[in-house]
């Protein structure tokens, strides 16, 4: 029998279904037997039940740092979407909102119907939702117009899509809700990306400190929101991996922590130090061991904080590191890497002292070049901005 004809969904949906494919069907369909099963029906009042404001507060800081970098790509997001009637909101990932942004006239419109700061929008309490199937799928998911479980919430198109921290745990979900007429078939990829712009942003703010990996098959997407990275140790350990670095290696990140640098990659911290000391403006070559791709060479650049990261790789491996004059690029015309200094200098005293003197070498090396130092050290430019200035204000 075909598989849409036997479709339980309404029939008003199913040119829609049909349109978007046998995979979407089915996680339709399935979503609707589970509301069943939890002894939901279709024409049930939607609970207007959110935590007091105290609750709210309180969930909001439980989850401060994925609200702190979810905030500045919501506020993008609904630029993206303006005009369009519709709301972006952010939930835990017990289908939470921790924050609903968007249309002022929308707003009111979705209040009725309990999608608002600090309500609940898992499966089990509103039915087929974008927010509660991504969170049950672990994966980016439209729900439109009557694919909704709840009749109340059929007036609504909504798209979704899971945020996942450094261990592949799901933190939250990142969605976009409008008047079923403002439907867009693209809404979905622009939520998606968001969410993946969120991750890495936590990703890199995370590893701040340490060493990271940036890597991908393609050179050229090296510094974009495609591109691949994982954390390491100072003894090559993996501390983390973002979606990208898992959809690349065919690998999930306990399998990553339980091979190693080595083991995954064929390389060591040392051999990192060395390219960085030797050729920092070339990407090194990768050849993983285990998982999609084996065999295809990856482009990689190292991003660290020279002056908290280095020393600890010293005390753990032995490997003569790089001081930060040798990995930063050379000034414009340069072809070669900044060479070593071939007279000792005497070691800054304190880490604040080690610090600047890591951040002025760069600067140097890379000829007054803010940006470029800053992609070298790891850090943003307003980072050593504000490093500069204090320095000067104290001197």
């Amino acid at each position: 029998m075909d598989r849409y004809a036997a479709s339980s969904l309404p029939a008003g949906t199913r040119a829609f279904e049909v349109a978007h494919g046998p995979d979407h069907l089915q996680t339709i369909e399935q979503s609707h037997q589970r509301c069943r099963a939890m002894g939901l029906t279709e024409n049930a009042i939607p609970e207007l039940n959110p935590v007091s404001a105290y609750g709210a507060r309180h969930m909001r800081e439980q989850h401060q740092r994925l609200f702190e970098h979810a905030t500045p790509v919501m506020e993008m997001l609904c630029e993206q979407i303006l005009y369009t009637k519709s709301i972006v909101a952010l939930a835990d990932a017990q289908g939470n909102t921790l924050q609903v942004i968007g249309d002022n006239g929308f707003l009111e419109r979705v209040q009725q119907v309990a999608l608002s700061n600090g309500v609940n929008w898992s499966e089990s309490t509103k039915g087929t939702n974008a927010v509660g199937t991504a969170l049950f799928t672990e994966a980016p998911v439209l729900v439109h117009a009557q694919e909704h479980f709840l009749a109340a919430n059929r007036f609504l198109t909504c798209s979704a899509s899971p945020i996942f921290d450094h261990a592949g745990q799901m933190m939250g979900v990142l969605d976009v809700s409008g008047h079923q007429l403002s439907y867009h078939p693209h809404t979905l990829a622009m939520v998606t990306m968001s969410a993946r712009m969120i991750e890495n942003h936590w990703f890199s703010d995370k590893f701040r400190h340490g060493l990271r990996l940036h890597f991908h098959a393609r050179p050229a997407m090296l510094g974009t929101m495609r591109e691949a990275m994982i954390a390491l140790s100072p003894d090559g350990e993996i501390l983390g991996a973002n979606r990208s670095a898992l959809e690349q290696l065919g690998l999930n990140v306990p399998a990553l922590r339980k091979l190693g640098l080595e083991a995954v990659f064929g390389t060591t911290i040392g051999a990192i130090a060395d390219h960085c000391r030797q050729r920092a403006d070339e990407p090194m070559r990768l050849y993983p061991q285990h998982g999609g791709q084996v065999g295809d060479p990856l482009f990689a650049r190292a991003l660290f904080n020279w002056p908290t990261f280095w020393p600890s790789v010293s005390l753990a491996t032995g490997v003569a590191v790089p001081r930060a004059a040798d990995v930063v690029r050379p000034q414009a015309g340069s072809v070669t890497p900044a060479e070593p200094a071939t007279e000792p200098v005497a070691a800054p005293t304190t880490l604040q002292a080690q610090e600047m003197a890591a951040i002025r070498s760069a600067v140097d090396a890379a000829g007054g070049n803010i940006s470029r130092a800053a992609r070298q050290l790891g850090v943003a430019r307003n980072t050593i901005y504000r490093k500069l200035r204090s320095a000067d204000a104290a001197a």
